[in-house]
């Protein structure tokens, strides 16, 4: 560790064995970890990189980015994380200057520059020379920052690594992030490192082929960029936000009273303080951002005692909570805020991409809504234009603390209507049984690699058979969301060991309660009539290791081995492929991240997996799993296969067209049991 701060080095490399080995000598021994993101080395990479004590991870897509983005996703939680070649042409040596202005918390991106170190005869070609100064210039030209190099020998904090989202699969990697650490008004500053001849030959400025795709991806990444900026994002960096946190200060009995019977007095108001520590964490890694608490239970003097003076403090209005969060609006409209997110600090799922989500989300809606699964609300935020009398309706003669709050909040939102917008469902810590959702996030807690969420309704003849698989491996978490079972699918999931969650009917809602209990950070939707392939956990990991993947699905195929089946089959498969189109039935999977960033599954009673696969596709590519799950084929030998098929896609045309989900959902549950 280097001052109370763990740090973790990220290394990308391709065939170089001859160097890697003397890169690894040369890092400091206060690092503590490395990780070498190989990416398809033919040599003794990987060999040497292990012998040496770094942790090596495989991507197979070829990139710069790819490796560290592939890395990033294996590191283990660090504070600072610092960027360095393989090729033995940075020097490993002078990462304390690189890392120190960030541990001593006055940079957040530091950038070791070549150009302003000694760098030895020959290390820089003319080309990279020429490169780095045309990108600096545009840099500095669309966005007033002032480079001097785009080394790639970098350290920069982890949050404001999560906060900037970096993206670029390849040759874009350094220019992306120092571009978004302008836009997201990053601490950034340069510090000479020297550089020397690289030991074997440059895949990039050592070739033609480098050089040009090189010198095209940096252009168009900055060009973009600008485009993107002047054209959206200037303005919404010029919006004045605010999230404001709720919180009760932590004297023990008059805190969190529900778990006072099993935490005790002290324990509830310690549980208290850290779910309000860990919510203006998550809120300070946003940026662009002003951050207030409203507070209640003690003086402003106590609140800045315990939370630091950087902070606005205000104390809590009188009234309900409606007139509360009221009040808290009128406020920010009155100092100029246009956009404002309030939130609790019950909810520790709600996490900084879900908040970038919010504020995102009041880009082009009046209000945004997070429902927690025990039907309130653990966010609402509202922008500055929304009509007054509308803001005042959400928070008047509410029943708060009730399990209506959010369907009450949503149907005034719809009978008004206001433009607005869903985020993810999260559980929130009220009732004892709550704080398993807190001890999730506590080290040392055995998280799984993998939720498995299936939604049931009256599948005892199935059930059995679909969870053996994933009930048996290692490190699978098996969730079972039922809507109202009257036979014995409850019995029967929980005698095998699932969790067991019970809620309204609706595979949507199902799913969504399922992903808020779910404590893993990749998730997959599995139909209860599904059987998975052995691998699935090797094929999951596999096309999600993909950082260009936003979702990934199972090939498909069924129990029937007719050959109009196996044609149907083929067809199906051929579809999903070439227009990145699964279905639910081929068992989605993603990150955590990723479905909660987009909200989840809409709350439509049909087409939710065809609204939330076409979500996806906006984030990143769609991949598919090489093995096959086992679908029950038992709809299309109750209907006939032919007649199935036509069904299913009129269905599609019909929501394409623009009827009625309830229509649509109605007609299709007729046609099914007729």
């Amino acid at each position: 560790m280097r001052n109370n701060h763990r740090i973790s080095v990220i290394i990308p490399a391709i065939n170089e064995a001859k160097s890697i080995g003397h890169v690894l000598a040369d890092i400091p021994e206060w690092v503590d970890e490395v990780i070498v993101g190989d990416n398809g080395s033919t040599d003794d990479t990987v060999a040497i990189a292990e012998a040496n004590g770094a942790r090596v991870v495989h991507e197979p897509h070829r990139g710069y980015g790819s490796a560290c983005l592939r890395a990033m996703a294996d590191m283990d939680s660090p504070d600072v994380v610092v960027y360095l070649d393989g090729d033995y042409s940075d020097h490993p040596e002078q990462m304390n200057t690189l890392v120190d202005p960030i541990v001593n918390d006055e940079m957040d991106l530091v950038i070791g520059s070549r150009t302003l170190g000694q760098y030895e005869r020959g290390a820089l070609t003319p080309q990279a020379r020429f490169g780095n100064q045309l990108a600096c210039f545009l840099m500095r030209l669309f966005w007033g920052v002032k480079h001097n190099d785009l080394g790639p020998f970098r350290a920069i904090r982890f949050d404001s690594l999560q906060q900037i989202r970096m993206a670029d699969p390849d040759y874009g990697w350094t220019v992306e992030m120092q571009i978004k650490a302008a836009l997201h008004r990053l601490r950034t500053t340069e510090v000479p490192v020297d550089y020397r001849k690289r030991i074997g030959k440059s895949k990039v400025s050592g070739t033609i082929r480098g050089v040009i795709g090189a010198g095209y991806k940096i252009l168009y990444t900055i060009f973009i960029s600008a485009w993107r900026y002047h054209l959206y994002e200037k303005k919404r960096l010029q919006t004045r936000r605010r999230l404001v946190l709720f919180t009760r200060y932590p004297e023990p009995g008059n805190t969190k009273t529900r778990l006072i019977r099993k935490l005790g007095a002290e324990g509830a108001a310690a549980l208290q303080q850290a779910m309000t520590e860990h919510a203006i964490g998550n809120a300070k890694a946003l940026g662009n951002v002003d951050i207030a608490v409203y507070y209640t239970g003690a003086d402003e003097s106590q609140m800045r005692r315990w939370l630091g003076n950087e902070l606005a403090y205000r104390e809590q209005h009188s009234g309900d909570l409606g007139e509360r969060m009221h009040q808290a609006f009128l406020h920010a409209w009155e100092e100029g805020i246009e956009q404002v997110c309030i939130m609790g600090i019950d909810c520790p799922g709600n996490t900084t991409g879900i908040l970038d989500s919010a504020f995102e989300g009041l880009d082009k809606h009046d209000v945004v809504l997070g429902p927690a699964t025990d039907g309130g609300y653990y966010l609402i935020g509202a922008h500055r234009r929304i009509d007054a009398n509308h803001l005042a309706a959400l928070f008047a003669q509410m029943e708060w603390g009730t399990e209506s709050v959010f369907a009450a909040t949503q149907n005034e939102l719809e009978s008004q209507g206001t433009l607005w917008n869903r985020l993810a469902y999260l559980n929130d810590v009220d009732r004892p049984e709550d704080t398993v959702v807190w001890e999730r996030l506590q080290d040392g807690y055995g998280t799984p690699t993998l939720s498995v969420i299936i939604p049931t309704l009256n599948e005892a003849d199935t059930i059995a058979q679909t969870l053996e698989r994933p009930l048996q491996t290692d490190g699978v978490e098996v969730i079972v969301v039922d809507g109202g079972s009257v036979d014995d699918t409850v019995v029967i999931a929980k005698s095998l060991g699932s969790i067991v969650l019970e809620t309204e009917r609706g595979r949507a809602c199902q799913m969504n309660h399922g992903s808020a209990a779910a404590s893993a950070d990749t998730l997959l939707f599995l139909h209860a009539d599904t059987l998975l392939p052995e691998d699935f956990l090797v094929q999951i990991q596999a096309v999600l290791g993909n950082p260009t993947t936003a979702c990934g699905a199972f090939t498909f195929k069924t129990d029937e081995s007719s050959k109009t089946m196996r044609f149907i089959t083929w067809c199906t498969n051929i579809r999903a492929r070439c227009f990145s189109m699964p279905y639910g039935d081929q068992a989605y999977f993603m990150k955590r991240d990723i479905f909660q960033r987009v909200g989840g599954y809409a709350d439509v009673p049909i087409m939710e997996d065809y609204i939330l696969i076409r979500t996806l596709k906006r984030l990143g590519r769609i991949g598919f799993a090489t093995s096959s799950i086992i679908t029950s084929a038992r709809r299309w030998k109750h209907l006939g296969p032919w007649r199935t098929m036509l069904h299913n896609q009129w269905v599609v045309i019909r929501w394409t067209l623009g009827a009625s989900p309830k229509v649509i959902a109605r007609k299709y549950n007729q046609h099914r049991d007729s």
